[in-house]
């Protein structure tokens, strides 16, 4: 109470300095600056005969500021809708009212005050205290208002603790009616007498790890691993005191929330006096996580970084915003960019170099901005960020004059630049997403020979959100089996028979209906789930293998896709052992497919993995050869069984010599290192009858059959006496080739 009271007392003296101040004629100026200045936050005069309201000082950035109008009709009107707390708008037009205040001056009052919460730049609301003076100059019939605001947050929040804190000390509750106030407050409450708990609130338990068994909390926090360990100190501090017989105590800890996350809160002890035996203590715990970090982040962030000069991570992002608000109708771009190979340029000519280069690049920058409505921060590392201003002409001029200036940065080593940029179209997109939306477009072009920079654009923006789209429906698609199976047919040429097939995937979409490969094996080759999506598919293969032996129908091998990332797996030749021996079935028929992406990234690892299956049984194909640049050198040093020609090598085979040239001699050279080959791609009877002639007398394509599923592929497979109709040309060839023809026994020697 003694607080209440000198802080009423100190309102007092500072609203009595300021009509002292008006009353004894001083100028106004003077007025402001001596005593208003010192007490307030904003400071505004109010005419309402006139209806003109005028803002006469600002000393604070808390608030949002009225939009600058005259009209005090228009002030009163925003304030109600967008400033004011919609629980207190009611208060301040009561406030306001003609006839309070008309009552107000006919009592010769000096000033009045109301407290209320208005909202701040973070869009959080914070009390206020608005104090009016009547003022009555000489020469006037009525009288305008000096109104000023004061910000009292602190005060109001620190004086409802410590009215919290007396009303729990002064009063003795009853068990119930103390558990009912204090479990609807945000304080958490504990207390104990002696080393006994008498109460705690439930909620303790609900938001802070331990095991509340009647201990007291102190002594949970320290056995269940509860505080933070950096914190011992002070809390051990805080407790030697407690038992040395000092009544009341505080300190700011951080503790591990159920989560596992670790806050920031306020832990008050104090005792209670009462008539029963034993020494009674009431504690407290308040989340103050949130303004301990932000007093952290104030009190260790410096504007600017040391090495470079330009603005650091996070005062960046507030001078773009910044920047964005005081210029509103400008157009504005996120430019980042790095360094390529900054590392391999550190670790070649030392960390002196590359701050040196650092340092360079800053200087560079700075030269091409303006800087009183441009921003420029390193973000880290080699990482910086320009918010620069102008249309599409200006930002590609500082990109490629900053390109050009660094190529001849240095002549032992090269520097090059990659830039990704996020033009603002929307000014309420926060800062930071506008800098991850340049980098998205950065990574684009990352280490691309043909272009050193990107847009974030709706291209972009629509296959991020596809990907987004399908990463977050993987799982759950995987589990309700949506993915389905389809099989390509292996065609013998000459008979026409089908003598093996090749598994592919579709997703059957409930919503979108089907979706191909092509726009899902991308992204889960590249976030993983392909391994999951692989296995899969080996399984359902293997089901329909079983399938066709138990019906009695004469097994052909099928080829499943093995994406390089199996070979990561120490336990794939297990995996892929106890698969088969699920299904009771020969390895041979499970045909295993390794694109050339597989050869590069460990090629130890790979032909362990080869050899350790191909020694149970399994054979190996390699697929899409002839796309690469290390497809001979892949023949020569890995195990494969059999070789599929890629698409693009028969189409080009057919058009020229060179091709034709290439074709038959690759062939050549695949059956002279004992390799089946396959052709992928066979669209037209030119394909087939060209193959033939080179010596490939298996075909894959849309000459023969497009995916099918599998209900339909073993009706065409198995159930059907001929499931291709040989042309008369590709017949004769055969024949004259002596070759199996269409009435002979269907070919498998895979």
């Amino acid at each position: 109470m003694k607080t209440n009271s000198l802080q009423r007392s100190s309102e007092l003296t500072d609203n009595d300095a300021a009509m002292q101040c008006l009353s004894t004629g001083m100028v106004e100026a003077q007025c402001y600056s001596g005593v208003l200045r010192n007490v307030y936050d904003e400071i505004y005069l109010l005419d309402f005969e006139k209806d003109e309201a005028r803002e006469l000082y600002r000393g604070s950035d808390i608030f949002i500021p009225p939009s600058g109008t005259r009209s005090l009709a228009n002030l009163f009107s925003e304030a109600e809708k967008d400033l004011v707390h919609p629980d207190d708008t009611e208060a301040m037009l009561r406030f306001w009212h003609p006839m309070v205040r008309h009552e107000f001056e006919e009592h010769g009052q000096p000033f009045t005050t109301l407290d209320l919460r208005r909202k701040g730049r973070n869009m959080q609301y914070r009390w206020v205290r608005i104090t009016a003076f009547p003022i009555r100059q000489p020469g006037m019939d009525h009288s305008v208002y000096l109104v000023c605001v004061q910000d009292v947050d602190d005060l109001k929040r620190a004086a409802s603790i410590v009215q919290e804190n007396d009303l729990l000390q002064r009063q003795k509750l009853d068990n119930l009616r103390y558990k009912a106030v204090v479990d609807h407050t945000r304080t958490l409450v504990f207390e104990w007498r002696d080393n006994e708990l008498n109460y705690i609130s439930p909620r303790i338990g609900e938001l802070l790890a331990g095991n509340y068994d009647g201990r007291i909390p102190f002594d949970v926090w320290r056995e269940d691993n509860v505080l933070y360990t950096g914190d011992s100190v002070a809390f051990d501090t805080c407790l030697s005191r407690l038992a040395l017989g000092i009544r009341s105590g505080e300190m700011t800890i951080r503790l591990r929330r159920r989560d596992g996350q670790f806050i920031w809160c306020k832990i008050t002890y104090t005792y209670l006096a009462d008539d029963d035996p034993g020494d009674r203590y009431i504690g407290t715990i308040n989340d103050v996580d949130a303004a301990t970090r932000t007093e952290q982040a104030l009190r260790l962030r410096a504007e600017l970084d040391p090495l470079t000069g330009a603005y650091n991570t996070q005062t960046f992002f507030e001078k773009v915003e910044a920047v964005l608000r005081d210029h509103p109708s400008d157009p504005y771009a996120i430019v980042r960019f790095d360094v390529a190979g900054f590392k391999a340029i550190n670790e070649a000519f030392g960390l002196e170099e590359g701050n040196r280069l650092l340092r360079a690049i800053a200087r560079l920058v700075r030269q091409r901005l303006n800087t009183d409505n441009e921003a420029f921060a390193r973000l880290n590392a080699d990482v910086f960020a320009v918010c620069i201003t102008g249309d599409m002409a200006r930002i590609l001029h500082f990109i490629h004059s900053l390109s050009r200036r660094l190529e001849h940065y240095s002549d032992t080593f090269r520097v090059k630049i990659f830039f990704g940029v996020c033009q603002v179209e929307n000014r309420r997109t926060p800062a930071h997403v506008l800098c991850d939306w340049a980098y998205l477009a950065q990574k684009t072009i990352k280490g691309s020979d043909l272009a050193n920079y990107a847009f974030y654009d709706d291209a972009l923006r629509q296959r991020l959100h596809g990907e987004s789209y399908i990463t977050d429906q993987m799982y759950s698609a995987l589990e309700q089996k949506q993915f389905k199976l389809y099989l390509q047919p292996k065609v013998e040429m000459s008979s026409g028979r089908i003598v093996g097939a090749e598994s592919l995937v579709r997703w059957q979409h409930p919503q979108d209906g089907l979706i191909l490969p092509g726009r899902f094996v991308p992204l889960f080759e590249r976030n993983g789930f392909i391994v999951r999506m692989d296995e899969y598919v080996w399984d359902l293969t293997c089901q329909n293998l079983r399938m066709w032996i138990d019906k009695g129908y004469k097994p052909m091998p099928v080829s499943v896709n093995v994406s390089r990332l199996h070979f990561n797996d120490g336990t794939l030749t297990e995996k892929l052992v106890q698969l088969t021996d699920k299904y009771r079935l020969p390895r041979h028929l499970l045909e295993l497919e390794l694109t050339e992406s597989a050869f590069f990234d460990n090629e130890k690892a790979l032909i362990q993995n080869m050899y350790g299956l191909q020694a149970e049984g399994f054979i190996f194909s390699m697929d899409d050869f002839g796309t690469g640049y290390s497809s001979l050198s892949s023949l020569r040093d890995l195990p494969f069984n059999i070789v599929k020609l890629d698409r693009t090598f028969i189409s080009n085979g057919t058009d020229n010599t060179r091709g034709q040239i290439v074709a038959r001699n690759t062939i050549a050279l695949a059956k002279d290192l004992n390799m089946k080959i396959v052709a992928e791609g066979v669209e037209t009877l030119d394909h087939a009858r060209f193959l033939l002639s080179c010596g490939c007398n298996c075909a894959q394509g849309f000459y023969y059959s497009q995916p099918l599923d599998e209900a339909a592929f073993e009706v065409l497979s198995f159930i059907q006496e001929k499931a291709f109709w040989v042309d008369p040309q590709l017949e004769e060839d055969a024949r004259r080739m002596n070759l199996p023809l269409s009435d002979e026994s269907p070919f498998y020697d895979f």
